[in-house]
C-alpha cells in the first residue's frame, strides 16, 4: 500500500472508532421502552408501578417471611412489566449494535439483564420468569425456571417445599410443579379465580398436566446459557472495538511518522 492509502486506511480507521464510541454515548439515553401506548402491548390492564417504585420494593422487607415476600413480588413483577411479544423488545441500535444485530436475526430478544429488563418494561413471560428468578437468587433463594409447552414460570423452594410461582400472570400456588401435573383442576381455578376466560384456563390447565413437556432450568443462565454470555461479553465489545480501532489509527500515523525519519 503506498503512503496515502495507508493514511486513507487510518483516517477510516478512527473515523469508524469515534462513531462507534458516539453511538454507545447515546445508547445511555436511547433504549427500548415498551408502554401502554405500543400497539403490540396484550395487557388491558395499565402498568401501575414505575421503574423507580419497581426498586425501592424489590427485595425482602424485615416484617416479611418468604412466602409473603415471593407471593408480593410475583405481583410486583406483573405489575411493572407489560405482555409484549419478544419481537417488540429488541435492544435499539443505539443500546447495543451487537445485539441488535443478533436480536434482528434471530426475529426477538429478551435480557438476562435484570436492570434492563425491568427498565424496558416489558417482555414475554420467560422474560418475567428471569425477573424473578434474578432477584430472588441474588438473595439467596432456592429458584428455578419451569419451562413448559408454551409458558414459562418459575418455581421457589418456601418453608421446606417447592411452590410455583407465574409473575406474568400474577398466580401463586402452595404446590409444587409436580402436584400441579398431577392435579391440573387447581390451575384451571387459579386462572379462572384473576379473570381469565374458561377457554384460556383450560388451555393453562392442558399446559400444566403435559408433564413430557415440563422442564427445569437452575437459574436463567442455565435457562439460555449461550444468550447470557453473549449478551455480557457484547457489553465489552461495544467499547473494546472501538477502542481498538482507534489505537489502530493512531499506529499507523505513528509508524508512517517515523518512516519519514
Amino acid at each position: 500500500m503506498n503512503e496515502n492509502s495507508i493514511k486513507k486506511l487510518s483516517n477510516i480507521l478512527f473515523s469508524v472508532g469515534v462513531i462507534l464510541i458516539g453511538i454507545n454515548f447515546i445508547g445511555f439515553f436511547y433504549y427500548t421502552k415498551i408502554d401502554q401506548q405500543n400497539k403490540n402491548v396484550y395487557d388491558a390492564v395499565p402498568r401501575t408501578v414505575s421503574e423507580e417504585e419497581f426498586w425501592q420494593n424489590s427485595y425482602i422487607k424485615p416484617h416479611e417471611n418468604e412466602v409473603q415476600y415471593v407471593t408480593r413480588l410475583t405481583k410486583l413483577i406483573s405489575d411493572r412489566m407489560l405482555l409484549i411479544n419478544s419481537q417488540y423488545t429488541k435492544p435499539s441500535f443505539f443500546e447495543n449494535y451487537i445485539l441488535w444485530a443478533i436480536a434482528e436475526y434471530k426475529g426477538g430478544y429478551e435480557w438476562s439483564d435484570t436492570k434492563r429488563a425491568v427498565r424496558m418494561g416489558g417482555g414475554y413471560c420467560s422474560q418475567h420468569a428471569i425477573i424473578l428468578n434474578n432477584i430472588l437468587s441474588e438473595q439467596d433463594f432456592n429458584t428455578r425456571i419451569l419451562g413448559l409447552n408454551g409458558h414459562v414460570l418459575n418455581e421457589v423452594f418456601l418453608e421446606g417445599k417447592w411452590r410455583v410461582f407465574d409473575p406474568d400472570f400474577n398466580v401463586t400456588f402452595d404446590l409444587s410443579m409436580k402436584e400441579l401435573e398431577a392435579n391440573p383442576h387447581i390451575v384451571f381455578e387459579k386462572y379462572k379465580a384473576i379473570g381469565r376466560p374458561d377457554k384460556e384456563a383450560r388451555h393453562w390447565q392442558e399446559v400444566f398436566a403435559s408433564a413430557d413437556n415440563n422442564w427445569h432450568y437452575r437459574n436463567s443462565i442455565s435457562y439460555g446459557i449461550k444468550k447470557t454470555l453473549i449478551e455480557i461479553i457484547s457489553f465489552y465489545l461495544i467499547w473494546i472495538i472501538p477502542i481498538t480501532l482507534i489505537f489502530i489509527s493512531v499506529l499507523i500515523r505513528k509508524f508512517q511518522f517515523i518512516r519519514r525519519f
